[in-house]
C-alpha cells in the first residue's frame, strides 16, 4: 500500500519525503516503501495507525512532537527543509563527519552567515537605502560575498575531489 501523494510542498508531501527517506536509508532492502513500517516500530504503533495519521483525507494527525522524533531518530531532514521553506528559509544540516569536510563546511557557513548578515543589516529600514540596496552598500557587501563563494569553491573541489577518488576506484 502506498501513501497518498499531496499537492508538492505540502505539509503532507514532506511526510511523505521523510518515510521514503527514512527506507531508503536505514530499510534492509533501502527502499522507501521500508520507512512507514520502520518508523511505526521506532513510535510503537502499527503501520495501519501511522499510514491513517498520514492520510490527509483523515481527522487523525501525526503531530509535531511524533515528526520531531522521527527526525531526531533517523536523522532525516525532510521535515526541517518543509518548516524552513515555510517560514521563508532554507535548511542547512550541519556536517556530521570530522577533518577537511566538516571544516570548510564551517568555514561556508561562518562566511555565508556574515554576508547575509550584511546584507540584511543593508536593507534594514534605517539603513542608508532602507529597503532598497545602493550601490554603496553593494560594494560594502561584495567582498563578504566573494569571500563566501571562495569557501564554497574550496568546499566544492575537495568533494568533486573525494567523488572522483570513489568513481576511480569503483572502475577497477
Amino acid at each position: 500500500m502506498t501513501m497518498k501523494r499531496a499537492n508538492p510542498g505540502s505539509a503532507h508531501d514532506a511526510l511523505v519525503h521523510l518515510f521514503e527517506a527514512i527506507g531508503r536509508e536505514h530499510g534492509a532492502n533501502s527502499a522507501p516503501a521500508e520507512g512507514i513500517p520502520l518508523a511505526a516500530d521506532f513510535l510503537g504503533v502499527t503501520h495501519w495507525t501511522l499510514r491513517k495519521q498520514l492520510d490527509p483525507d483523515q481527522p487523525s494527525d501525526l503531530g509535531f512532537g511524533r515528526v520531531s522524533q522521527l527526525t531526531r531518530h533517523f536523522g532525516c531532514a525532510d521535515a526541517a527543509q518543509h518548516l524552513a521553506l515555510a517560514a521563508g528559509g532554507v535548511f542547512v544540516p550541519m556536517p556530521n563527519a570530522d577533518g577537511k569536510v566538516a571544516g570548510l563546511s564551517a568555514e561556508v557557513m561562518r562566511e555565508t552567515g556574515e554576508a547575509i548578515a550584511l546584507l540584511l543589516a543593508d536593507i534594514a529600514p534605517g539603513s542608508e537605502g532602507g529597503a532598497e540596496l545602493t550601490p554603496a552598500e553593494a560594494g560594502d557587501a561584495l567582498p563578504a560575498i566573494s569571500e563566501a563563494l571562495a569557501r564554497m569553491a574550496d568546499l566544492y573541489a575537495l568533494v568533486s575531489e573525494t567523488a572522483a577518488r570513489k568513481t576511480r576506484t569503483m572502475k577497477r
